[in-house]
């Protein structure tokens, strides 16, 4: 039995993947006598079995019987979390529904309005709110003035003023990990790390992000102390040694960060970890010290690779020296994963050219990691106010809003379609063209020395030219299986890419087709458990270093393992 019982997005039972947000509220809760449990989504069951998965849920929450089921939203999950709230508000009316996080606070008042079987939306930081709140709701008496509060009142949706943002991030208490459900709370056990909440908030104002609307653009960093505090609390505790330090932008705050780098230098343990910034806020000094310490990954979002669309979507990062900078940082075996977006409304063919022209410099780049996103219209931006007038439902969604559930939750969707901007889409004739940038970003990262060599042959400056060619040798295949995940349709368009038979006739045809030409080789230990390799399915040149028995090769490329290959792995040997 338990008073409340938070509900929690996390899939993949990813420790990365905690709403650190709902451990912290729990913790709260908690010490002052509140009985709390967290239910994520992948202890309730596989969305993949929908019909199982709400059953699952309602069988839990039956059992526990709490007076309080509240969710952590999130916009690519929000649909789920609103049929899940529908069935277990139809099933226990009784049961107050209560949203926090970030896709209901951008869209309280709508959701609010729109949506009968939510009783109250939650919005800022819920440090100083959660007891009161939740205590009144336990005793049956709510407290309708709680600040942030937004709610039904004779048929008008009554929105109470933000709290004030938490200036000392200091003075939150420790987290309580005991919420967790793991068998084993261990980064590496989970394929993750620890989260560890360093601050909040980012000063920037880029168009396309709701960050700044959640937070003012009022940035906050906890103090070094503290942070190596709770490395040292969490280690000491699960013997735990990687960690992501959870914040937009850690960097921003230079004296900090350095700080913190050489208080965790001191620890009697080293550590691994990994945190986001942006291309202006690091020099090479700061990386030197942060790779001192233990840093192994930097994520960067780069966005675009065109000035003028810089300045457009209110980035403004100097593109002269990114490659650079990222790779001086992938030189001091640091991974970067450098992030892009593409199909912005205002983009044109020269600047996806531009953007394709850098993404070409840092494919090559070892320990540098590629992502390419179509540019999602999120609830609360700027890019979304100026086109949700233009925008309509459509079949196909960016990676952003997570594609999964979608059709199960079709008519929650479709019933309040103010609440899902970032599953409609902006139609235009080249953000029709552009669909499949992801997936030729992906082959070529990794087919990179096949795709670079191709890459000579087109102008540097009109690289889109590569890609719409890309398409059109691969356009009825990529139709097929564009609705697939990665790891499914890529080792397929691997065996089926036509795109290299446009240069058969050409000087490259030697240099491809020995690429190519796989030979049959038996595994060992040492690069893979497993029988022999009977198909080439797919490959990375970040892993090279791994594979030391292939080193007697003249060029190699490294196994991967690929979920839906049946365990198989392909590899090739060119001598």
């Amino acid at each position: 039995m338990a008073d409340v019982v938070f509900i929690t997005p996390n899939i993949n039972g990813e420790l990365a993947d905690e709403s650190v947000g709902t451990l912290l509220l729990a913790t709260i809760l908690s010490e002052k006598g509140i009985d709390c449990e967290i239910l994520q989504f992948f202890r309730i069951g596989e969305l993949s079995d929908f019909e199982g998965f709400t059953g699952n849920a309602l069988k839990t929450i039956g059992e526990i019987r709490p007076k309080i089921v509240s969710f952590y939203t999130r916009c690519d999950t929000y649909h789920i979390v609103l049929k899940l709230a529908q069935r277990i508000k139809e099933n226990f009316p009784d049961i107050y529904i209560v949203f926090g996080g970030p896709q209901s606070d951008i869209t309280a008042e709508e959701t609010v309005k729109n949506v009968s079987f939510v009783d109250f939306v939650c919005c800022g930081e819920g440090e100083n709110t959660v007891y009161p709140l939740f205590l009144s709701l336990i005793e049956n008496r709510p407290d309708y003035d709680v600040p942030g509060l937004v709610y039904r009142q004779n048929g008008a949706v009554i929105k109470n003023p933000r709290p004030e943002l938490i200036c000392d991030l200091d003075s939150i208490p420790m987290i309580d990990y005991s919420k967790l459900r793991y068998k084993k709370i261990d980064a590496k056990e989970n394929g993750s790390y620890f989260p560890i909440d360093v601050g909040r908030g980012c000063p920037f104002a880029c168009t396309y992000c709701s960050t700044k609307t959640m937070w003012g653009r009022k940035y906050r960093l906890k103090s070094p102390k503290r942070i190596v505090e709770e490395i040292k609390y969490i280690h000491d505790k699960f013997g735990v040694n990687n960690f992501v330090f959870a914040h937009d932008m850690f960097t921003l705050n230079r004296e900090k960060v350095i700080e913190t780098c050489k208080l965790i230098k001191q620890l009697p343990f080293g550590i691994k970890w990994k945190c986001s910034a942006r291309l202006d806020c690091i020099d090479k000094e700061l990386i030197d010290i942060m790779a001192d310490s233990g840093m192994e990954n930097i994520y960067i979002g780069i966005e675009t690779g065109s000035p003028r669309m810089q300045k457009l979507i209110n980035k403004n990062l100097n593109l002269d020296s990114a490659a650079t900078m990222i790779e001086y940082i992938a030189s001091k075996n640091i991974g970067v994963t450098a992030s892009f977006i593409y199909g912005f409304p205002d983009e044109t063919e020269d600047d996806l050219s531009e953007t394709l022209k850098l993404i070409s410099e840092l494919i090559t780049i070892e320990n540098v990691n590629l992502q390419a996103h179509l540019c999602t219209f999120l609830p609360g931006t700027e890019l979304t106010e100026k086109y949700k007038e233009n925008m309509k439902p459509v079949k196909y969604y960016s990676d952003i809003t997570g594609n999964v559930a979608i059709e199960e939750c079709r008519d929650v969707i479709d019933a309040h379609p103010t609440l899902f901007t970032h599953l409609l889409e902006y139609q235009s004739e080249l953000r029709t063209k552009l669909r499949f940038v992801k997936m030729f970003v992906f082959m070529w990262k990794y087919m990179e020395p096949v795709y670079s060599y191709i890459s000579e042959k087109y102008s540097k400056e009109n690289l889109i030219e590569m890609y719409f060619d890309f398409v059109n040798s691969n356009e009825e295949f990529l139709e097929r299986v564009k609705d697939l995940t990665s790891p499914e349709w890529l080792p397929l368009l691997i065996r089926n890419d036509k795109f290299i038979e446009m240069y058969s006739d050409d000087e490259y045809y030697d240099i491809i087709s020995d690429f190519y030409r796989m030979k049959i080789a038996e595994t060992s230990e040492e690069i893979v458990s497993g029988g022999s390799i009977t198909e080439i399915y797919c490959f990375s040149p970040l892993d090279r270093k791994k594979y030391k028995s292939l080193e007697k090769y003249e060029r190699c490329v490294s196994p991967v393992r690929f979920k839906g290959c049946d365990g198989k792995v392909g590899v090739f040997l060119l001598g």
